[in-house]
C-alpha cells in the first residue's frame, strides 16, 4: 500500500522536476516564471475552478458541504496558535524571521499540490471538493496571514480584504452564481449543455483549460524551487519549520477535524490538505511583504523534499 501511495506522490513530483531544470539551466528566466505564475492564477487555475465545481455539485450540495471550507480555515488556524507558541518559547528580535516563521506555520500548500495529489488517487467531484475547501484557505490568506505579513504594529488592514476579489475566488463566486441560476430554473448542467451546441462546446474549452492548470503550475513550482540554494538549507529554524509543518500541525489537524466532521464524505480530502508542505505562495507574499526571504525560500523547499517521504506515510494511515 504504501509503494502504490508512494508512486501516486513521486509521480506528482516528477513534474516539477521540468521546471527546476528549466532554472537551472538557464534556458528560462525569473521574468518568465512569473508570466507563468499569472497566466496560471488569472486563466488555468479560474478554468479549472468553474468546470470542476459546475460539473461537480449543485448549490444544495454546495450548502450541505460548508464543512469543506470551514476545515481548512480550521486548520491554518491550528498552525497560527502553534506559531505563536512557537515563536513565545524562541525568540527572534529579527522581525522579519518571525514573519516568515509565522506565516509559513500558518498557511500551507492548500491547492495545487493537493490537488494534483487528489486527481491521481481520486475523482472529479473530489477534485472540486477540494477547490471549494480553497475558499476557507484563501480567506485565512488575506485575513490571518495579512496580519501577519503586515506586521508594522499596524496588523491587519481593512484594504487587504480586496486580495478576496482575485481571480479564482471570483471564479468561485461565478459558479455559484450559475449553480443559483441553475436552481432557479429547475435545470441540471446536462440538460443545459444539451440543449445548446454553443454552451457545451465553450463548457468543454473551460475543462480543456482547467486540465492544463495542474501540470504547468507544478512546473512553475519547480522553476520556483530552482531559485534556492541547498546551501542555505542548514539552520535550524529551517528545519524546526519543516518538523512543525509536516508532523506536528497535521497530527493536531488530523484529530480536531476526524472529531469534528467524523462521517463527512470528503473527509479524505480535509486530511490530505492537512498533511500538504509549505505553500509555494508564501516566495511571492514573502517577497511583496519583506518578510525573511530565504528562511520562505529554505523552508519550502525542505518541506517539499521531505514530504514525498510524509505524504505518503500520513496518507498510509488516514486513507
Amino acid at each position: 500500500m504504501f509503494q502504490t501511495l508512494f508512486l501516486n506522490v513521486f509521480t506528482v513530483f516528477l513534474m516539477i522536476i521540468p521546471g527546476y531544470l528549466l532554472i537551472r539551466k538557464n534556458i528560462i528566466s525569473e521574468a518568465t516564471l512569473k508570466d507563468l505564475s499569472q497566466i496560471i492564477i488569472k486563466v488555468l487555475y479560474p478554468a479549472l475552478i468553474f468546470s470542476s465545481i459546475t460539473k461537480g455539485y449543485s448549490i444544495e450540495k454546495v450548502l450541505e458541504s460548508w464543512q469543506l471550507p470551514v476545515s481548512v480555515f480550521i486548520l491554518c488556524v491550528i498552525g497560527y496558535v502553534v506559531g505563536l507558541i512557537f515563536l513565545g518559547f524562541f525568540k527572534h528580535k529579527d522581525l522579519q524571521r518571525r514573519k516568515a516563521i509565522l506565516f509559513q506555520m500558518t498557511i500551507n500548500n492548500f491547492s495545487f499540490l493537493p490537488l494534483a495529489i487528489i486527481a491521481k488517487l481520486y475523482d472529479e467531484q473530489h477534485m472540486a471538493a477540494l477547490i471549494l475547501s480553497t475558499l476557507g484557505a484563501e480567506i485565512s490568506v488575506w485575513t490571518i496571514g495579512m496580519s501577519i505579513l503586515n506586521k508594522k504594529e499596524e496588523g491587519f488592514k481593512l484594504e487587504n480584504l480586496k486580495h478576496l476579489l482575485s481571480p479564482p475566488l471570483i471564479s468561485i463566486y461565478f459558479s455559484l452564481v450559475v449553480l443559483l441560476i441553475l436552481h432557479y430554473f429547475n435545470l441540471t448542467l446536462p440538460e443545459v449543455l444539451e440543449k445548446s451546441v454553443f454552451i457545451n462546446y465553450t463548457q468543454k474549452t473551460i475543462y480543456q483549460l482547467g486540465q492544463a492548470a495542474i501540470p504547468i503550475s507544478l512546473i512553475m513550482v519547480g522553476g520556483r524551487m530552482g531559485k534556492i540554494k541547498f546551501k542555505e538549507l542548514l539552520q535550524v529554524d529551517y528545519w524546526s519549520v519543516m518538523l512543525f509543518r509536516l508532523l506536528i500541525i497535521p497530527l493536531l489537524g488530523v484529530v480536531i477535524l476526524q472529531y469534528l466532521f467524523p462521517s463527512h464524505p470528503y473527509l479524505n480530502v480535509m486530511l490530505i490538505v492537512a498533511v500538504m508542505p509549505n505553500s509555494i505562495s508564501s516566495l511571492v507574499l514573502g517577497e511583496l511583504y519583506g518578510a525573511d526571504q530565504k528562511l520562505m525560500s529554505g523552508t519550502v523547499l525542505l518541506s517539499h523534499l521531505i514530504s514525498l517521504i510524509t505524504i505518503p506515510l500520513w496518507l498510509l494511515f488516514l486513507l
